[in-house]
C-alpha cells in the first residue's frame, strides 16, 4: 500500500433493496436517522444535492464526548440505484480529498451487497480510523434498513 493512497474497503450483505440502501446514502431525511458511526452518535445535519457536481454534507455528532465529526464532498458518479460515487474531505480539510465509491449489487430477493471502497487515504492512523467510522456507519446503516 503507497503511504499516499491507502485503500479501504468495507463490505456487506445487507437485507435491503438496492434501490432503499441507495435513498438511504443520498436522502437528507434518511441520512439523519442512520449516518453515524455508534448509538453514541447523532446526525444533526444532512444536505445533499443530487446531481454530478453537486455537494453534500452531513455533520455527525457523538454525544458522550461532546464532539462533532463534519464531512462534505461532492458527487462524481451517480447511477441509481447500482453506484454512488462522491469525494470526502477527512476532518473537513479542504486540501485532503479521498474519493469514496459505493457499489450495490442485489444477490437475492432480499439481500444486497454493498461495497464502500474509499481511496487517498494519507496514513495508517486515518485508515484506522475511517475503517472505524465507515464500519460502524454500516452497522448503523443495517440498523436502520431493518426498522
Amino acid at each position: 500500500m503507497n503511504a499516499e493512497n491507502l485503500i479501504l474497503v468495507v463490505q456487506r450483505k445487507i437485507k435491503a433493496s438496492p434501490e432503499r440502501l441507495f435513498d438511504a446514502w443520498t436522502q437528507p431525511e434518511l441520512m439523519k436517522q442512520w449516518y453515524h458511526a455508534g448509538d453514541k452518535m447523532t446526525t444533526p445535519l444532512a444536505e445533499t444535492d443530487l446531481k454530478v457536481g453537486g455537494a453534500w454534507k452531513v455533520l455527525m455528532h457523538h454525544t458522550d464526548e461532546n464532539r462533532d465529526f463534519p464531512a462534505n464532498g461532492k458527487y462524481l458518479v451517480i447511477e441509481r440505484p447500482n453506484k454512488l460515487v462522491f469525494t470526502w474531505y477527512p476532518y473537513g480539510q479542504a486540501d485532503y480529498e479521498t474519493k469514496v465509491t459505493l457499489l450495490f449489487k442485489k444477490v437475492s430477493d432480499e439481500f444486497t451487497e454493498m461495497t464502500l471502497t474509499q481511496e487517498g487515504l494519507r496514513n495508517e492512523a486515518d485508515y484506522k480510523n475511517h475503517s472505524h467510522g465507515w464500519n460502524g456507519c454500516v452497522g448503523s446503516l443495517e440498523n436502520f434498513v431493518a426498522k
